[in-house]
C-alpha cells in the first residue's frame, strides 16, 4: 500500500496478547488519486457509496505487549482492489 501506514503503541501490558488490524474508512464523499510528481492526493471526482467494513489483520498478529511497545508496526505490504473476486490475497476495498 502507498503511501505506508505505520504505527507505534504505548500504555500496553508486556504479557498481554494483541491483534493489530487495519481499517479503512472513507473521510469524505471524493475520490482521489495520488500525484507522484507533485507528491500529493488530488481530488480525482465524486466517490462510491461505502462499502461495508473490512478488517486487515497485521500477517504478525498476534504480538505481546512487549513486542508492541519495542517495534513500529507496518502496514506496507497491503494491497488494494476493489475486484471482489481477486485470488491474490489482496485487502477489498469496494463492492462490485
Amino acid at each position: 500500500m502507498f503511501p505506508t501506514c505505520r504505527v507505534s503503541f504505548t500504555g500496553l501490558k508486556s504479557e498481554g496478547r494483541y491483534a493489530v488490524l487495519m481499517d479503512i474508512v472513507p473521510v469524505d464523499n471524493k475520490r482521489y488519486r495520488y500525484a507522484y510528481h507533485r507528491s500529493c492526493w488530488l481530488e480525482a471526482g465524486k466517490a462510491d457509496p461505502p462499502a461495508p467494513a473490512r478488517l486487515y489483520l497485521h500477517p504478525d498478529s498476534p504480538f505481546t505487549g512487549e513486542q508492541l511497545r519495542k517495534q513500529v508496526v507496518s502496514f506496507e505490504k497491503v494491497k488494494l482492489t476493489n475486484n471482489d473476486m481477486d485470488k491474490h490475497g489482496q485487502t477489498h476495498l469496494l463492492e462490485p
